[in-house]
């Protein structure tokens, strides 16, 4: 198991936190390997040493071809290695075979290099990954002090009071972005988190949903409080699944609930997270 905190072993279940959410703030460098490619075997002890000397300025994400040959599929890797470049939820850049550790230091460079990343925003989630959340909420909120207009400080702040519990503060916030803003990610993704937060309001943990569901198939009631345990908890594809049984059982349940869990679900993966792919697939077979 690799020790390093900037080094994930990424498969389809934590694709979206570890490249998607973390890209939000850092490049991620997504190395497509396989144990019998031997460039991938020199490749991937550069990235390696990258991404310790950097600490934290990019994340390294190795997915092995053969174990996830769906996301090798989704992404149409056809040579190995194959490095993609994940910022802000897109693919920007693109480097297959081994190149020279230049070309790697450069492509990071030029992203760190953005203004995503923000000293203030940095230093919060240091203190954050330190277990010093209560310093990185104080940080954030003054620096919002000083610049009360900031779109990416809101989010920032909001982002970690949901994480902390405090859903209505992160909502005040939100609903104080620009609609053009909440209708984009990562916003957007955030207050589909807030509604998942209010389904789970008084509903019973998630084993004893689980058991309701178990003895009665049709409570499509507890299915949905299910799911919305499963998105806070991680599990997507889980609270997927649940939504596309509510949708097989009562497609006009509250209001079309499962069609429209679902579309949130996705609004918080984005569209490159290869679960987006197949279950709207499947949404979009159920429905025509």
């Amino acid at each position: 198991m690799n020790e390093s905190p900037y080094v994930f072993e990424v498969n389809q279940h934590n694709f979206a936190p570890v490249v998607v959410e973390n890209s939000q703030r850092v490049p991620v460098l997504v190395d497509f390997w396989a144990d019998w490619c031997q460039p991938c075997q020199m490749l991937t002890p550069l990235l390696t040493k990258l991404a310790q000397e950097y600490r934290g300025g990019f994340i390294l994400a190795k997915v092995n071809a053969d174990a996830e040959q769906a996301l090798a599929g989704h992404f149409r890797v056809r040579s190995l290695p194959t490095v993609m470049v994940v910022w802000q939820g897109q693919i920007v850049e693109q480097l297959v075979g081994v190149q020279p550790e230049s070309a790697y230091r450069e492509i990071i460079d030029r992203f760190v290099a953005q203004p995503a990343g923000d000293p203030v925003l940095e230093q919060a989630e240091l203190l954050w990954q330190r277990g010093r959340q209560k310093q990185a909420v104080e940080l954030l909120r003054e620096a919002l002090k000083q610049e009360p207009a900031s779109v990416e400080l809101k989010m920032a702040l909001a982002a970690k009071l949901l994480q902390l519990d405090r859903d209505e503060e992160a909502r005040n916030l939100l609903q104080s972005l620009p609609p053009e803003e909440r209708d984009r990610q990562p916003a957007s993704g955030l207050l589909a988190r807030l509604r998942f937060a209010e389904l789970t309001q008084g509903a019973p943990d998630i084993a004893k949903l689980e058991a309701r569901v178990r003895a009665k198939p049709d409570d499509c009631a507890a299915r949905r409080q299910l799911a919305a345990r499963y998105v806070l908890a991680g599990n997507y594809e889980a609270a997927l699944e649940q939504f596309m049984d509510i949708l097989r059982r009562d497609p006009k349940f509250e209001d079309e609930a499962g069609r429209k869990g679902l579309i949130a679900i996705f609004d918080i993966l984005g569209n490159e997270n290869p679960l987006v792919t197949t279950y709207r697939r499947r949404m979009f077979s159920l429905l025509h």
